[in-house]
């Protein structure tokens, strides 16, 4: 039987005073009010299961004192705003759930995740958490936060302190934000000089009347593949990959990841014959448009975004890679798509670029009426892999995880790809979903099954 028990924010702290609403910003609602989820599974601790809930739930409403906006619920007010409601008498607490098991672990699952779904409902809580033992004593910390609320930094920024006031540890109140506000363009001022709005960033497109329902294509039910791959596989990848003229530009793991990815998805589509639909680049084009997501905070100029700024900063950079270069198989063609991601990263993601990014959302020409901008990818990439989910930071006081992932969920659209990855180990995690029709031939795709080993269902 599953227990929920409602935590309440402390009154410990004396903390400034937060707005009754605090209005999102249109980087906050460019995508539908999904969650973020985390799965942290530990080894048995040697409390009892009583004294663990009984902390976890004591650090967990200190630490919603400490970051008003997970404790709120994001509401539409009557004018049209949407907002975060943090007024105390309309809190609604947020929930913790806990479940003991009979049976042993076996692996991950979505019914370990506080809520189950992609689509979180209206006045939803924005934090939820569910704590799993299973009979040989594992432990499950899983954690559900709304997306327009914020991104991965800041949920991990949240996890983080919790984690932190459980073990007992001081907290340094210089590093909470004490502006919740979402200015964002405060971090990037003096780089504009004109008045005109900026042309529409990649991968955006300007409807002229506002969206109604999402592109075709992301509606499409999609399968889902897990993928690892080790240290030493990557390092060969990257190196394969790699530009062979020294006059071009350097590439990452990750471009050389995105580029297995990318082509490995085109490749399947394209065997099988997949539909274009609304949302998917034209077959008269020549091209695929590839969407990364890339936080923002460290491009500030005057390095004080981080940790300062609680939202979205997730700055989405698009790029258009020949699609011919995507479903051949050489190294010479990988190389070119790595080195087309790397540019279009190095030229989205500088000071000005971003600057331009966050005028082109606040323009009064581009927001009215509002709800006309929206994005469209072939492939869409988050990369996780810089965050290390199973640190020592994320530790609640009986041990560091031994596994940690983005929760075992099954509804995504067709195309997507979350990274992970183990940094004790090196090895890099990825889920990876293409339509049905296409699944077995992304699961044969001759270079993904090169550098990637496929992770058996169980």
């Amino acid at each position: 039987m599953v227990e929920t028990h409602i935590v309440y924010p402390t009154n410990k702290y004396n903390r400034p005073a937060v707005p009754d609403a605090i209005k999102l910003h249109d980087l906050d609602l460019f995508s539908a009010p999904i969650q973020i989820v985390n799965h942290r599974f530990f080894h048995p601790s040697d409390r009892s299961i009583s004294e663990i809930v009984e902390k976890l739930i004591s650090s967990l409403a200190e630490a919603l004192e400490l970051y008003p906006p997970v404790a709120g619920v994001v509401h539409t007010l009557d004018n049209g705003d949407i907002c975060i409601i943090t007024k105390p008498e309309d809190d609604q607490g947020t929930p913790l759930l806990v479940d003991i098991k009979d049976t042993s672990y076996t692996t991950d699952s979505e019914d370990l995740s506080p809520r189950v779904g992609l689509i979180l409902s209206p006045d939803a809580s924005t934090f939820a958490a569910k704590i799993t033992q299973f009979s040989c004593g594992t432990i499950c910390v899983a954690s559900s936060i709304h997306h327009q609320v914020t991104d991965l930094r800041g949920f991990l920024d949240f996890l983080e302190v919790w984690a932190q006031i459980a073990r007992g540890e001081p907290i340094d109140l210089s590093k909470i934000p004490n502006d919740w506000s979402r200015n964002p363009g405060q971090y990037f001022s003096g780089l504009l000089n004109e008045s005109t709005v900026p042309p529409v960033p990649m991968p955006f497109d300007l409807l002229d009347e506002p969206a109604t329902e999402p592109p075709a294509f992301l509606m499409q039910p999609s399968k889902i593949t897990d993928w690892s791959i080790s240290k030493d596989s990557m390092e060969r990848m990257k190196k394969a990959f790699s530009p062979t003229d020294s006059k071009d530009l350097w590439i990452s793991s990750g471009d050389a990841l995105a580029t297995l990815l990318c082509g490995a998805v085109t490749r399947a589509r394209e065997s099988a014959n997949v539909p274009r639909l609304e949302g998917r680049s034209p077959l008269n084009l020549d091209t695929e448009k590839l969407a990364m997501a890339a936080d923002g905070r460290d491009r500030a100029p005057k390095g004080d975004m981080s940790g300062k700024y609680y939202g979205n900063f997730n700055n989405l950079p698009g790029v258009n890679v020949s699609r011919s270069d995507l479903l051949s198989l050489t190294n010479e063609s990988a190389s070119r798509v790595a080195v087309a991601i790397r540019r279009a990263l190095n030229d989205q993601l500088t000071p000005l670029a971003i600057a331009k990014r966050i005028a082109f959302y606040e323009s009064p020409e581009v927001n009215t009426p509002p709800g006309r901008i929206v994005f469209t990818a072939d492939v869409i990439l988050t990369n996780w892999c810089r965050f290390d989910l199973q640190g020592p930071k994320l530790d609640f006081g009986w041990g560091k995880a031994f596994l940690a992932t983005s929760g075992g969920g099954s509804i995504y659209p067709p195309g997507y790809s979350i990274m992970t990855q183990n940094k004790e180990t090196g090895e890099t995690s990825i889920m990876l979903t293409i339509e049905e029709a296409a699944l077995e031939a992304l699961k044969a795709d001759e270079l993904m099954n090169k550098y990637a080993t496929l992770v058996p269902k169980l």
